[in-house]
């Protein structure tokens, strides 16, 4: 009567050990598959971040200018066929370019870093008048850039009712010119100091 018992109490006894074996080694398998699916939350979490973080910026650089705002230079000369002195322009006197420095806000995506498709820029020329400054522009890196387009600014003009190549009653007339507003071509080398993001 006594075997029995003892051997039934050795069986149940060899069943808990196996199930106990059994879950132990479960739990490495369980403990993996948990580990792999938090890695693959925290991929898909860096990859949504990172592609959240990609978008349009705002640099803001600054720079030497070159554009071809000239000012006219006129004197009073003599023509054929004219007895007195009229209004020439000496064009041999003028400058070919105009230098100065800019401000320039440029606007850029990050999936295409080596072109800001908007530069717009304020600048200051030699003779103290303001110009703006309108185009694209090549970005070489993060800092250096290279821009170029439409300047619009003022040069200087005749006074009114006066012309080239005609007569003028006061002689004074050439001392106290004008300004008039126009376009022309521009080429800047820029620097950026600063960016939105």
């Amino acid at each position: 009567m006594v075997r029995p018992a003892l051997g039934g109490f050795a069986s149940w006894c060899g069943i808990a050990v196996a199930a106990g074996a059994l879950v132990a080694g479960s739990a490495p398998l369980a403990r993996a598959a948990a580990d792999d699916s938090s890695n693959a939350q925290r991929q898909r979490g860096g990859t949504s971040s990172s592609s959240s973080e990609q978008g349009w910026d705002l640099a803001l650089t600054g720079g030497f200018v070159a554009n071809g705002l000239i000012d006219p230079v006129y004197a009073l000369g003599t023509i054929p066929g004219r007895p007195t002195r009229v209004v020439i322009r000496e064009t041999d006197k003028e400058n070919t370019v105009t230098l100065g420095l800019a401000m320039f806000v440029q606007v850029h995506h990050d999936r295409l870093p080596w072109i800001a498709p908007l530069s717009f820029g304020v600048g200051i020329r030699g003779d103290g008048r303001a110009t703006l400054y309108l185009g694209p522009a090549i970005r070489f890196g993060q800092r250096a850039s290279f821009t170029a387009g439409v300047a619009v600014g003022p040069i200087a003009a005749l006074p009114a009712g006066v012309h080239e190549r005609e007569s003028v009653t006061d002689t004074n007339f050439l001392s106290n010119l004008g300004t008039r507003n126009t376009k022309a071509w521009y080429a800047a080398v820029a620097y950026t100091f600063a960016s939105l993001r």
